[in-house]
Parts: structure tokens; sequence; C-alpha cells
């Protein structure tokens, strides 16, 4: 039950591009001349609504046709995938056929164009081994086309090669996604997103992020001081949908990122010099907070218990070098970005 079918002229028509009359009016029409057909077959065509009021063609009836019936949520995915190009200003169409360089023929669920740019987006909402996903993606790349793909049931390895959200499925016809970044959004977000260039796999540089100084007060633990001070009890480096919480420790090696952070904090905190000591439990020296006023070392366990009195002192906002998606770690998963995030900027 493709959302095309063609007339008489081997025009293409799509349901969803007809206004309810025009729908009404083919639909008498056909029933006259039985002038429409179906493009994977040639067969006789029936103008269809369901339940939920989906508009699609379907075969007039059962024959020697391979084409499995659509779901009423392929259908309506398919259909907000050419809705969601074509609002972003790419040319779209269901049931697009094409040829691979090495002869094979593949037939796209949605197919966008923008001047060179091609995008495929595929709703497999049967099972499909990885292996036959990555090479339908392979075929897809060696014709020039990128693919986006919605599963159902199979979930396949973040890779960078092989952009992909598994559709969760809603009350009333509504429609999820999850990304290997962990975010969940509706399927028009996620299209939006994939149409207007802000699904990104990792953090591409220069993108806009902050990084979030947590303090907190505490009182020097030796005897012999006893002082009120504030410690660091710890950084979140956010970019984008990906969050990680980093320990004054894990900037040992990245001193130069540590000052920049510490140029940032606001005056008037009572914070000790940043820097590296030894430790008798850890057996090793590593970067430390210190009492402001007898420099004793603040270890990251005094961190962690500090974090119940803790407060934000400030938010600086950062672009991502290549230093500062080290720190981060591996973000090796595709996630959506908003668009002021991707913009340029002169930030540092």
């Amino acid at each position: 039950m493709p959302l095309r079918c063609l007339d008489h002229d081997q025009q293409s028509i799509h349901a969803f591009d007809l206004s309810p009359d025009d729908w009404a009016a083919l639909v008498v029409q056909n029933r006259s001349e039985r002038h429409l057909r179906m493009p994977c077959c040639s067969a006789r065509v029936a103008l269809k609504t369901s339940r939920k009021g989906t508009r699609f063609f379907a075969h007039m009836a059962d024959g020697g046709c391979q084409t499995a019936p659509e779901t009423e949520a392929h259908l309506r995915l398919k259909q907000m995938a050419v809705e969601a190009a074509r609002a972003h200003g790419w040319e779209a169409g269901t049931e697009v056929p094409g040829l691979a360089p090495d002869g094979e023929t593949w037939m796209a669920d949605v197919l966008a164009r923008k001047g060179r740019a091609g995008v495929a987006v595929e709703i497999q909402w049967s099972p499909q081994t990885v292996e036959e996903t990555l090479r339908r993606q392979q075929r897809y790349r060696a014709s020039g086309i990128r693919g986006l793909w919605l599963l159902r049931k199979t979930a396949v390895p973040a890779i960078e090669q092989l952009p992909s959200a598994i559709v969760l499925e809603g009350p009333n016809q509504t429609y999820d996604v999850a990304l290997s970044s962990g975010q969940k959004m509706p399927v028009r977000s996620l299209l939006d997103a994939a149409f207007s260039g802000r699904l990104k796999f990792g953090v591409p540089r220069g993108t806009a992020g902050t990084v979030s100084v947590r303090v907190a007060p505490v009182n020097c633990w030796h005897d012999r001081c006893r002082s009120d001070t504030d410690i660091i009890s710890g950084i979140d480096l956010v970019f984008g949908p990906y969050k990680r919480e980093v320990s004054i420790a894990e900037f040992g090696g990245r001193e130069p990122l540590l000052r920049f952070i510490c140029d940032h904090i606001p005056a008037g905190l009572r914070i000790g010099a940043i820097k590296h000591r030894f430790s008798k439990t850890a057996g090793a020296a590593y970067l430390s907070n210190g009492c402001v006023k007898c420099d004793r070392l603040y270890g990251e366990h005094f961190e962690i218990f500090a974090r119940y009195n803790e407060r934000v002192a400030c938010v600086i906002p950062i672009r991502a070098t290549d230093a500062w998606r080290d720190l981060q770690g591996d973000r090796r998963a595709w996630g959506v970005f908003q668009r002021q995030e991707l913009a340029s900027s002169n930030l540092r």
C-alpha cells in the first residue's frame, strides 16, 4: 500500500499532496475510469482512508505482486518524513527507485534531494539483521545518497556510517524516537534536525557548550586549622545532548583548561590553590583542592561528601576544541543539537 501511484500519463501522485476535495474527486474519477496503477506492479488501484484518517493507495485485489502491505505506522512515518523534508526546502517523494553503480536496483521509502545532496529515509518496521542494514546503507552510499534509518525492532550499532533511531509507538498514532545519544523526542523533531543539519555524530568541533563549576563550603579537617574554606566539588561539561561530570583530578595533564576555568570563578569565594598534592591514601600526587589557610589536601572523597551542600558558582560558555572534546571522553553516538549550539561563535 504505497503512498503514491501512477495516473494514466505515468505521473506520480502522492496521497498526502492532495487536498480533501481533490482526494474525493480522484476517488470518483478512479471508480469511473480505473486509470490509476500501482508503481510496483501496475495493478489497478483502490483509494482508501484508514480509521485514523490516513489516506493511501491500495492494490485493487490480491495478485502476484510481492510488495508487502504497509502498516498504518509505516504510511504515517513516510508522510511525516516527506513533510519534514519539504518544510526545509528539499524535494521529496515516496517509493523512489534508484540504481547503484554495480547495477543493483533500490527503492527508497522516502527520497529527498536538495541540489546535489540526497537523503533516503528508511522506515524498517520488520526485523532486519544489522548486516543487511549496513549492506543497504552501503548501497545508498555508493549511489551518492545518505541514509537515515527509523527502526522498530532491531537496534544497530552507534556508528558514524549509519544514522539511525528506534521508533517508539505511543497512543493515538504518536511516535517518538530513541537515539544512541540517550535522547528521546518526537519523530518529527528528529526529522526536522536531520533535514536542517542538526543531527550529528559525536560533538563537532566548534560546537557551543558550557562548563558549570560547582562549589561547596567545608571546614578544614585538620585539628590545628579548622578554617572555613570553599572547594570545587565538581565541574559539569555540556555539549548539546552530552553531559559529563568531571573531577578536579581529571584535569591532570590538562592544566590550561583548569586555569581557564579558575580565571572565571567569581571573586569572594574562599577557594584554596588547585595544585598537585601527595595523597597518602592514594599513594600518589594528583590535582586537588586545598584549604585556603593551611593548604592541606582536600581529596576526591571530600569532594563527593561536599556535594550535599554545593551550589553552581558560575556557568562558562566554551566552544568544542580538541582539548575539551578529549576531556569529555568518547561520545560516539547520534544526537540532535540546537541551531544556536552549532552556529559559529567567537567563544574560546
